[in-house]
């Protein structure tokens, strides 16, 4: 009357391959993580839940202006030289990495 090992690993085995099975489990991983999660809630938080003052500026802030055409300008040729030079050092990347892969076949070819 005792239990073998193949029984014990068959039947839940058996129960994932279906549909319902699989189901089944979803619904109760679906149900005791919510329950975890409620858990978690409920338990007391590690800083005391007080209202925190803030200190409010009612000084009036400055309004928006638009840069200046040298700020713009500026800007741009930051913004394309790091670019360029960015597109450069990928470029060389790629490369030295290609270079690798080819002589890497072509060692394995026998080239």
């Amino acid at each position: 009357m005792g239990v073998s090992m193949e029984s014990l690993i068959m039947s839940p085995a058996i129960l994932s391959l279906t549909a319902t099975g699989t189901a089944v489990r979803a619904m109760w991983v679906l149900a005791l993580a919510l329950l975890v999660l409620w858990m978690i809630d409920r338990m007391k938080p590690a800083a005391p839940r007080r209202p925190i003052p803030v200190r409010v500026d009612h000084a009036k802030a400055p309004l928006y202006q638009d840069p200046e055409r040298s700020q713009k300008l500026r800007a741009l040729a930051n913004l394309s030289g790091g670019s360029i030079v960015l597109a450069t050092l990928i470029a060389c990347i790629v490369g030295f990495i290609l270079a690798i892969a080819l002589e890497l076949v072509g060692g394995l070819l026998g080239n």
